[in-house]
């Protein structure tokens, strides 16, 4: 490292992630940031600042005279309109304006082309401003026609007055610079490799390891769980669907899923450290049903496990997964039914498949390469 940096990350709604791939995303990326000696500021929404029990029972919170920090990175919390299309905006408007203002950053780190909109607030300091672009959300299913206008003219934004873009996938910057003539650096998302963890808190919820497929990911339509929860109704095996994730706020897409689940379904929430590492350690395969995504972290951490995983088609997917992961037609629940009854009787192949995967992620999609490449940038 040539130079201690002050860097201000904006966009995530908090750290250490409890909610999503951007989350993850920044965790990974400003601890090991900070760990290489940079100081490193995240900025949270205020309703995730962590109550006296959080703080007890999770490793690296630190609570210091100037505030709290989390593996070195000093948490501020500000505050959002919280609700369904102002939360990211009104945040990361009043993050870059203090950012701006206070003239305390080098770079100031946007994540999520929502909040890149208020790059050029950001760089009123004279600052550096660099966005990371890690999906094209205007293409979700839940936003109207005028929340996808205001989200292009955002990403535009972004783009054009960022004194840097990133991509986390090769896909997103062939967009960014056929579409704005912008060269975008591809930085991709990544997972950590960490040995296989033996099935002991799993138990709670009936499982004793390989005994369950495992899926991870917010309740949106976006994410397939309807397909693959019809595909796997029509499988008959003892094996368990585990669906790990939530729909906040919830709608009634939730309750058709549940609806539609037979009691081999186990809808087991939001979870994260050591439990998710278990349920990862211990799948018989992952699945992913993807209609949309950027470039998908759970599939790199399936992989990072030795975990086999079965990806929908979609461009994103193939991305990630290379000639490792096996493929369904995209919301073919016929092409899902037959690949997950397939690789339920071929635990050579899996086994096979989830050596490959381990390897890419070791070669390609490890946080420690990739926050070199950030550093570097």
């Amino acid at each position: 490292m040539n130079k201690r940096l002050r860097i201000a990350m904006i966009g995530q709604k908090s750290v250490p992630a409890r909610f999503g791939g951007i989350e993850t995303h920044v965790e990974q990326l400003s601890t090991r940031l900070a760990a290489k000696g940079h100081d490193v500021t995240a900025f949270c929404r205020s309703r995730f600042k962590p109550n006296r029990s959080e703080l007890a029972g999770t490793d690296g919170f630190k609570v210091t005279s100037s505030g709290l920090s989390y593996k070195d990175v000093r948490l501020l919390y500000r505050p959002s309109l919280n609700t369904k299309h102002l939360d990211a905006a009104t945040h990361s408007f009043l993050c870059a304006a203090e950012s701006s203002i206070r003239r305390s950053f080098d770079i100031v780190h946007f994540h999520g082309i929502g909040p890149s909109a208020f790059a050029p607030v950001a760089r009123v300091s004279g600052g550096a401003v660099v966005s990371t672009i890690h999906a094209l959300d205007w293409r979700q299913v839940k936003w109207g026609k005028w929340a996808k206008r205001v989200m292009v003219r955002g990403e535009e934004t972004g783009v054009r007055h960022s004194s840097g873009v990133v991509a986390v996938s090769r896909i997103i910057s062939d967009y960014v610079e056929t579409r704005y003539g912008v060269k975008a650096r591809y930085i991709p998302n990544g997972a950590s490799i960490s040995p296989p963890r033996p099935p002991q808190k799993i138990g709670a919820y009936g499982l004793e390891g390989d005994d369950f497929i495992l899926t991870v990911g917010r309740i949106i339509p976006d994410r397939g769980l309807h397909c693959l929860i019809e595909a796997f109704s029509g499988i008959e095996t003892s094996v368990k669907l585990i669906i790990v994730g939530s729909e906040y706020p919830r709608t009634t897409y939730s309750e058709k899923l549940e609806a539609m689940a037979d009691d081999r379904v186990v809808f087991a929430g939001d979870l994260y450290g050591d439990v998710l590492e278990e349920l990862y350690s211990n799948c018989r395969f992952y699945v992913l049903a993807s209609e949309l995504e950027g470039l998908p972290i759970t599939p790199c951490e399936a992989m990072a496990f030795g975990r086999c995983v079965l990806l929908s088609d979609i461009p994103e997917n193939q991305e990630v997964g290379g000639d490792v992961a096996v493929y369904f037609k995209t919301n073919d629940v016929n092409s899902l039914q037959g690949q997950i009854a397939r690789l339920l009787e071929s635990r050579d192949e899996v086994a096979r498949r989830g050596d490959e995967g381990r390897h890419r992620v070791e070669t390609e999609y490890n946080w420690d390469d990739v926050a070199g490449a950030l550093e570097s940038y």
